[in-house]
């Protein structure tokens, strides 16, 4: 681990992380707590090593934007789990480690004779984290899985776009963050649990099961067999609460009931309709959000997104500006709160990496590159395995690390 890393919440503990894309999060969620993340990669490479964006039009397996990004800060070697050798090293690893992370299809590990229960013969006090699209058991347990698919059947999809338009995939991989997140906070609680009864876990985490937790996919239909619709930008259960347009962009807008008054007193040219009592009732504008939202759009079309959002917060409106990326990096509050942080790759260069979103004792988690493929072999291989340099070569050259 890096020195600013050390000492940072959770700096003794070590993980082995063999996740695809698909729990690469997870990782990086646990060393941004100070744990000493390694990385396990295929000699080839990690597959997500040639998942683009890349950087600088590096089309190799170095220049990759989301393997840098979701990697950043962890050690990487190289190790082949499909050969005994590699097998045996992996075993050792897994001797001096507390956590292993990983995403193949179930029973993958059971067929490399590496399952939780061969693990914990060498760990006792192993914690396993399998991240999956349907979990370890089940009917779909052996189904082929990627976020669009985990998004369809956990249910968010559907509730995704505009009313009248098909349902629409959620941007970024929601389901993999979702699953990692889930992950790391079993995680934590299994540390917990190892501390107090001295014994290891086998969390098994599903992507459709993390999605399904929205509040709007699941929950609502058990309790009250209702099917949620969708909606685009309008909240559920007020208006105006959308997206409104700006002359520079558009601002989010979200007016209560006990913020309209105040709103149209804000609006003073507003229509004389919406003084009628009746539109106090968050209700009553809910089931009129179009004409509502309509109306609204006159009055937030005469500003900028900056401006509005200036005025209407000195008012106690919640309202903001809808952020580009740009903006985000640029907005003044983030700086000075220190979310990025400058680092340097050997390929891709010095550029800002966002950190992570909290601060705990006024300290953010240091930020750190993503390894190249293999970088720390002679460092765990040699050092702490205790391997000559001879034995690494012979274990390179056989194509095992």
């Amino acid at each position: 681990m890096t020195d600013a890393q050390s000492g940072f919440l959770l700096s003794p503990v070590r993980v082995l992380d063999l996740s695809t894309s698909i729990g690469a999060f997870c990782g990086k969620l646990l060393r941004d707590l100070g744990m000493d993340v390694i990385k396990i990669e295929p000699p080839s490479g990690d597959p997500l090593r040639a998942e683009p964006p890349f950087a600088n039009a590096h089309l190799n397996r170095e220049g990759s934007l989301r393997f840098a990004y979701l990697n950043a800060g962890k050690r990487s070697i190289t190790l082949d789990l499909t050969r005994a050798e590699g097998r045996s090293l992996f075993l050792d690893l897994v001797q001096r480690s507390d956590i292993v992370i990983e995403s193949y299809e179930p029973g993958h590990l059971n067929a490399l004779e590496l399952g939780y229960d061969i693990l914990r013969e060498r760990q006792p006090r192993l914690i396993l984290a399998s991240i999956s699209g349907f979990g370890q058991t089940g009917p779909y347990a052996g189904y082929p899985v990627n976020d669009l698919v985990a998004g369809a059947m956990g249910g968010l999809l559907y509730i995704c776009g505009d009313p009248g338009a098909t349902p629409c995939m959620p941007p970024e991989t929601q389901s993999y963050y979702y699953a990692s997140i889930y992950a790391a906070y079993g995680i934590m609680l299994a540390l917990w649990q190892r501390e107090s009864r001295g014994v290891g876990a086998h969390i098994d985490t599903s992507l459709q099961a993390s999605l399904a937790l929205h509040e709007h996919v699941a929950f609502t239909y058990s309790t009250e067999r209702r099917i949620i619709k969708r909606a685009g930008s309008q909240h559920q259960h007020n208006a105006p609460a959308n997206l409104f347009p700006c002359k520079n962009g558009y601002i989010s807008l979200f007016v209560t009931q006990n913020h309209w008054p105040i709103f149209l007193k804000v609006w003073e040219d507003h229509p004389p309709e919406l003084d009628d009592p009746r539109w106090k009732s968050n209700a009553e504008r809910r089931a009129n959000a179009e004409r509502i939202n309509s109306l609204v759009s006159t009055f937030t079309s005469r500003y900028t997104k900056e401006e509005l959002s200036d005025l209407l917060q000195k008012n106690g409106i919640p309202a903001l500006p809808v952020n580009t990326s740009s903006d985000f990096l640029k907005d003044n509050h983030v700086r000075e709160r220190g979310f990025f942080g400058s680092v340097t790759h050997p390929v891709i260069g010095s550029y800002l990496q966002p950190g992570a979103p909290y601060i705990t004792n006024g300290k953010r988690p240091a930020p750190a590159a993503a390894p190249l493929l293999g970088q720390h072999n002679q460092e765990i291989y040699n050092s702490e395995l205790g391997l000559s340099v001879d034995e690494l070569d012979v274990l390179a050259a056989e194509q095992i690390i």
